[in-house]
């Protein structure tokens, strides 16, 4: 269940956006917890429904493709043992749960935005996987993953904890969207050949791998060059480092076949690992 929920990869990085969401706000941390720690324990649960409902609609849909990558055949394996039917039942009750809890916010706070992000972000989450498939729609795609983490998950944590949604956030969650777009590209580029062999059409693919590394190298030492401006230096020394490593396995894989191109991204790279450390070097340098 952890595995077709893909809890291991993402519930570190998205922790990592809470911390950056209350970092972004000027409250001390006792202050914060004291007014806004059950809303906030709502918010995270209302995130993580939303985004593992969309990871079930996911590893349903693409079983077959699943299970011919040997980087993923774990998902297929974790579809064999708990079936088909007891998946969409999960995926129903926690897409229910998720809208539950984002209404549950809206009521308490006398904001809709909650329950329209909520019911966006869920939307998304499934139209992901199933038509209009928006992992086939070319840098839609990443617009829309990397959206839903800024948009349906930090700022309702600066909302939440009290802060503002005006112009002080904007640079800082623009940072965020650009390296997230990073490494969201680079989560993809490690699949494009198994992608390309079971028929899926994605960004990655008409970019090229080698290509799409370089690209996920210039947005994330673009947001290191944003870091810097705003005197985030931790956070800029880690996206510098990040940026760097995408651009050295660009290099390191631009001349092999496709397959073994894919075969060395998913050596070296990790989105629960690069993730979690990218938000954590921005989140060290809000509470520094």
């Amino acid at each position: 269940m952890a595995r077709v929920n893909r809890l291991p990869e993402t519930v570190g990085y998205n922790l990592v956006y809470f911390a950056i969401g209350i970092g972004l706000v000027e409250k001390s941390p006792i202050q914060l917890f004291g007014d806004a720690n059950h809303q906030l324990g709502i918010v995270f649960l209302a995130v993580m429904l939303t985004k593992t409902q969309a990871s079930i609609a996911d590893v349903i849909h693409d079983y077959t493709i699943d299970k011919a990558n040997p980087e993923k055949s774990h998902l297929a394996s974790a579809v064999d043992t708990i079936g088909v039917e007891t998946l969409w039942t999960m995926l129903t009750v926690e897409l229910i749960g998720g809208l539950a809890f984002w209404a549950w916010l809206s009521i308490e706070s006398g904001m809709p935005f909650f329950v329209f992000v909520g019911a966006v972000s869920s939307i998304l989450g499934f139209t992901y996987s199933y038509p209009p498939r928006l992992k086939e729609r070319g840098v839609f795609n990443h617009l829309v993953t990397t959206g839903v983490d800024v948009v349906g998950v930090i700022l309702p944590v600066v909302i939440v904890a009290g802060g503002a949604a005006d112009g002080r956030v904007v640079t800082p969650l623009g940072i965020v969207f650009l390296y997230a777009f990073g490494y969201h590209v680079v989560h993809q580029a490690a699949d494009t050949a198994y992608d390309r062999k079971s028929g899926i059409e994605t960004f990655t693919q008409s970019l090229g791998v080698t290509p799409s590394m370089w690209l996920a190298g210039c947005v994330t030492v673009l947001a290191a060059v944003l870091a810097v401006g705003q005197g985030y230096l931790i956070a800029a020394a880690g996206l510098v480092i990040g940026g760097l490593g995408y651009v050295t396995l660009a290099v390191a894989v631009r001349d092999g076949p496709e397959a073994a191109q894919c075969h060395k991204i998913a050596q070296w790279f990790r989105i629960d690992v690069w993730a979690t450390a990218l938000n954590g070097a921005f989140a060290v340098s809000l509470f520094a």
